[in-house]
């Protein structure tokens, strides 16, 4: 039996649960609702849930190729566009750059791509070094800086990608844990640690190291990268390798999004099965990854899933947002993603 089918079995029933809840079709374009009805604001239209709406659709698509799936893009790249009057922005920056990274994800020829790099590398504050995380805001952080990094080291703007990943690494560090803070607002740096800043600067860390111009250059951006995983290893190690939660609304999504770039790592780091700490980096990206899954599955009531790994779905409160769902799914995809490493 292919040993990728279980895990392709699992994201395919978690991406069937969230299409058949959440997304609504109107014509030829579609969009998602945020919540399941009787929650309040369930019909919502969330731009960053979208962003990650289309990524995760894309991930699919790859791994299990279906017209019906392919159609079901088209219709949502439509309904996007309809819903942004065809701007395809928002004044934060962080949702541009989460929505950037779907586009290209989806198609690297989209037209929309470059204005939306060049809008995140112009807003980039000069006094700073980093795009603060709206217009007019004074907070700089991890959610718009990292992300940003990623789209812009895909783009022709590889510099600014250089500039932003370098700010993250010297002001957001943590010294003591190895881990991403969250942010800096007027001079002082809030230190609360979560999920998705981790995975975009492991994402941000392994998209300079693709594209750098000499092996230094390669092996310093991989070597942050194995060391964020490293971190997020020892920061999960005494709740047995289980992500931290982060509740319903956006923090859904954190803990799938750092899914997400492990599972990068995981493919990444296993290119060289005779290097001992590539192998071992692999590995640990690769476990937490599939112990999150596994939990989430063994958790799950029916077709939901918990926002919380650590306890079963409940039919109420946060296990019925788009987010959480798509969070979950997201999770799920990634370990579809690292199933078939054997090393």
């Amino acid at each position: 039996m292919d040993a990728t089918a279980p895990a392709q079995a699992r994201a395919f029933a978690a991406e069937s649960a969230v299409v058949t809840r959440y997304v609504h079709r109107y014509g030829p374009v579609a969009w998602a609702h945020a919540a399941t009805p009787g929650v309040a604001g369930a019909r919502t239209w969330h731009y960053w849930w979208h962003a990650h709406l289309l990524h995760v659709l894309r991930d699919a698509q790859e791994h299990r190729p279906d017209p019906r799936r392919g159609r079901l893009l088209r219709a949502l790249h439509r309904g996007i566009t309809l819903r942004t009057l065809g701007r395809w922005t928002t004044p934060f920056y962080d949702d541009v750059a989460w929505m950037t990274l779907a586009l290209q994800r989806y198609d690297l020829t989209d037209r929309r791509i470059d204005r939306l790099t060049r809008r995140l590398a112009d807003a980039v504050d000069p006094a700073v070094g980093a795009l603060p995380w709206a217009v007019g805001s004074v907070l700089y952080n991890a959610p718009a800086n990292a992300p940003a990094a990623i789209a812009l080291a895909w783009s022709a703007r590889r510099g600014a990608a250089v500039a932003l990943d370098a700010w993250v690494a010297a002001t957001l560090d943590d010294p003591a844990t190895g881990l991403v803070r969250d942010g800096v607002e007027n001079g002082v740096v809030r230190s609360e640690l979560w999920t998705y800043n981790q995975g975009v600067a492991i994402g941000s860390a392994l998209a300079l190291a693709e594209g750098a111009a000499d092996a230094d250059g390669r092996e310093a951006h991989e070597e942050r990268a194995a060391s964020l995983v490293e971190a997020v290893e020892r920061w999960c190690a005494a709740d047995d390798g289980l992500l931290p939660a982060a509740g319903g609304g956006d923090g859904g999504l954190f803990a799938g999004i750092l899914a997400r770039y492990l599972a990068e790592a995981a493919v990444w780091f296993a290119d060289d099965d005779t290097d001992e700490h590539r192998r071992a980096v692999s590995h640990a990206a690769r476990t937490l990854v599939h112990r999150n899954a596994e939990a989430l599955w063994e958790q799950r009531r029916g077709s939901l899933f918990p926002a919380d790994p650590r306890r079963p779905a409940r039919a109420e409160g946060d296990d019925r947002d788009l987010s959480v769902q798509l969070g979950a799914w997201i999770t799920l995809e990634a370990d579809a993603a690292v199933s078939a490493i054997t090393s």
